[in-house]
């Protein structure tokens, strides 16, 4: 068995000797930082039916799980001399995210279904490799926390009330926080708008057949479908980051009478409770005023702030046809990127490193507009390859024709490649 502790990410590397060679193989206890990685040259069905997972302990009420698999195909081939020449690629299959909670447990023989459908639309494209062996098996596990449905009461936290920009309805006795929320800005209460007894009355005037409270956020649509002129915009709070970020936003949004803001609310205490709270006013919810006492205009769709409604139109019509997304600025001390998926790549055993000089010569002829023209003035070509015996220095060139000769330099490189790749020597 496998246990996983309580770690935001945990990345477990494990892989399993054939059960012939080995009947404790599988069984490591995984600490909270280590990785342990194993290597197995058995068949892909047998190594993940082997793989010695029966249970999975999560610390979490539930978590993300992804499966990773590093194969090894081979190729047999019999080249001009009659030897047999090996080639070997490395493929990474990916099995889809499983969600695994207390009651529904890691279907290992789905991931195993998977990965044999993967390697079998692999062996057919024709390239006449074959799987050899897996060398390794990654299981990608991240918390994970579903939204669920929203139901009573919940305080609005501090940092949200303080911007008197919400209506906070004290449903205490029922699941309708979402109803209430609705009518909380149909029919908006002279005094007292948080309670509930100036909204139960208009609770007839909405179309709520067939719906369950409390309302989950995937429901939303079914609600608009049946109430045609109302349009949902749903955001979410992040009480560690004091931001936001979008849920659901109807494509309806700006076509009916009316279009409402609701922000979800988490409870604390109660991880499964939420709460829908009307956002009368989003400007002093998601943006401070301006220097000036102007009004912000906020983007329903990514959340921007612009200074004036008629750049936020402007700004609308390209992002309104998109699916709702969010501009996240990086962190300042990790903003810089790098490449790391290196597992991905394939490198060549020789290819050409180059750059140009030109200078600019001025144009005589008048009838024309162009004002210079780039002629090359000469190049330097480096022929790359990590096999140090047919490493070679850079080439140079300075002069007229510099085109010409760069070309004649590369076709006379590539002959003197193809004459290195033709030989042929036994495998070591």
């Amino acid at each position: 068995m496998i246990i996983i502790r309580s770690v935001p990410v945990a990345v477990v590397s494990a892989a399993v000797a054939a059960a012939a060679d080995n009947d404790n193989s599988g069984r490591r206890y995984l600490s909270r930082t280590k990785i342990t990685t194993y290597c197995t040259r058995s068949p892909i069905l047998k190594f993940i039916n082997s793989f010695a997972i029966r249970s999975v302990c999560v610390c979490f009420r539930s978590i993300r799980v992804q499966f990773t698999s590093q194969a090894i195909f081979q190729r047999t081939a019999i080249n001009d001399f009659g030897l047999q020449d090996i080639s070997r690629i490395t493929a990474y299959f990916n099995s889809p995210n499983m969600i695994v909670t207390d009651a529904d447990p890691l279907d290992l023989n789905a991931v195993v279904h998977h990965f044999a459908q993967r390697v079998d639309q692999f062996t057919r494209r024709g390239s006449g490799y074959t799987l050899e062996r897996i060398n390794q098996l990654s299981a990608t596990c991240i918390k994970f926390r579903p939204l669920g449905a929203a139901g009573s009461y919940i305080p609005t936290p501090a940092w949200i009330k303080n911007k008197h920009a919400v209506i906070n309805v004290k449903n205490h006795n029922d699941q309708k926080c979402f109803v209430w929320s609705i009518l909380s800005c149909l029919y908006p209460a002279s005094h007292n708008p948080d309670r509930l007894q100036n909204y139960d009355q208009y609770e007839k005037t909405l179309n709520l057949d067939s719906l369950e409270f409390p309302l989950a956020v995937e429901d939303i649509p079914k609600f608009e479908a049946q109430n045609p002129t109302i349009a949902i915009h749903c955001i979410a709070a992040d009480s560690k980051e004091k931001s936001f970020s979008i849920l659901y936003l109807s494509p309806r949004v700006h076509q009916r009478d009316h279009t409402l803001t609701l922000l979800l609310l988490d409870d604390e205490r109660r991880s499964k409770n939420h709460h829908y709270v009307f956002v009368k006013n989003l400007s002093s919810l998601i943006a401070h005023r301006s220097k000036d006492g102007h009004r912000s205009h906020v983007c329903l769709s990514c959340l921007q702030v612009f200074s004036s409604e008629r750049v936020l139109k402007n700004h609308e019509r390209c992002c309104l046809v998109h699916c709702p997304q969010q501009v996240v600025f990086p962190d300042p001390e990790q903003r810089k990127l790098s490449f790391e998926s290196h597992r991905y790549e394939h490198p060549f055993d020789f290819y050409f490193v180059s750059d140009f000089e030109s200078v600019l010569i001025k144009n005589q002829d008048e009838s024309t507009n162009v004002i210079n023209t780039h002629e090359t003035a000469g190049f330097c070509l480096h022929r790359m390859t990590s096999h140090v015996g047919y490493q070679t220095a850079p080439i140079t060139y300075s002069g007229p024709n510099a085109i010409e000769k760069f070309l004649e330099l590369i076709f006379s490189e590539s002959e003197k490649i193809n004459d290195i790749m033709s030989i042929a020597k036994p495998m070591t």
